[in-house]
């Protein structure tokens, strides 16, 4: 479905806005050139800015493939914010966005006689949460990042523990959470608060208490004109445009034969840069091997093989 047209016009004060941001524009994404790609449509850029607007987390669902994991580092980008990712698993808890005790070194530093106390700084280590409310927390920031906000994602929260979204009710929407020590981490009042980007697959039903709290995006799969838009920005003016057009209707027939999506835009880039350094052309007849190798994945069915 194509969401540019709807809703009338598109004329508002725009906090984020993707038009004319060159790609090797300053941010914190740390991604690969490929994830640095992305073509934002109009209702994605119109969620992004209502997210900001309200303070609410962003929470982002789709198809694997849609783009879901690389909206968030390309939104820092865009803006130059700082960006945290907290890759979420089935271990994952809460205070791992927040901060975790080095038990571990408290005790050999203790038995070395290094031991600063149960609340000296260097035995916590700080979260994604707390790096983004506190730059000081960051070791690897460079001092002119540390004025930027921040964004942070929270990836496939649904695949974690059903409790640990309405865990994170009160640190993500009063930005406060207890520090060690019995301190208490808040956000600076005078500075703009971070961006919560929040995945989910779809896989687990999140609670009505966490879905209310969010502003809800779903992502559908690119489209051909989406793709033929990402080939032309990453691989240039020299790409071979029938191969290009040929493979992203091979990638949109794999969609259809495959409930959850199969590849993702960086697979189809990859099948591009694949043939063009192998001199398969739109005419050979290896370019669909190729894709099935690179893209398609064929043999394999996403749901039995995630």
């Amino acid at each position: 479905m194509d969401r540019r047209g709807a809703g009338g016009s598109m004329d508002y004060a725009k906090q984020f806005d993707p038009e004319g941001v060159s790609e090797d524009a300053p941010g914190g994404s740390g991604g690969s050139s490929d994830e640095r790609v992305y073509v934002f449509d109009d209702h994605t850029v119109l969620a992004v800015n209502v997210a900001l607007a309200t303070g609410r987390p962003l929470l982002v669902s789709g198809p694997p493939g849609s783009g879901k994991s690389t909206l968030a580092p390309n939104v820092a980008r865009v803006m130059g914010y700082r960006y945290y990712c907290e890759v979420v698993t089935a271990r994952t808890e809460d205070q791992d966005l927040l901060w975790r005790e080095e038990m571990f070194r408290q005790l050999s530093d203790a038995r070395e006689g290094r031991f600063g106390g149960p609340t000296a700084q260097e035995y916590h280590r700080p979260g994604a949460l707390w790096m983004a409310l506190d730059p000081s927390r960051d070791p690897e920031l460079r001092p002119e990042q540390r004025e930027r906000p921040a964004v942070v994602l929270i990836d496939e929260i649904d695949k974690a523990d059903p409790d640990f979204p309405n865990a994170l009710l009160v640190p993500l929407g009063e930005l406060r959470f207890p520090g060690p020590g019995g301190t208490v981490v808040t956000a600076d009042p005078e500075a703009r608060p971070p961006l919560v980007v929040v995945t989910t697959n779809e896989e687990r039903s999140l609670s009505g208490p966490f879905l209310r709290r969010c502003i809800a995006l779903r992502l559908e799969p690119p489209g051909r004109d989406h793709l033929l838009r990402v080939a032309e920005l990453h691989l240039g003016d020299g790409y071979d445009r029938a191969l290009a057009e040929q493979l992203a209707d091979h990638l949109l027939g794999s969609f259809s034969q495959h409930r959850s999506g199969v590849a993702s835009t960086a697979e189809y880039l990859d099948t591009l840069r694949a043939c063009r350094r192998l001199g398969v052309g739109a005419d050979s007849p290896l370019w669909r091997s190729v894709a099935d190798l690179a893209m398609v994945k064929s043999g394999f069915d996403a749901e039995e093989h995630p």
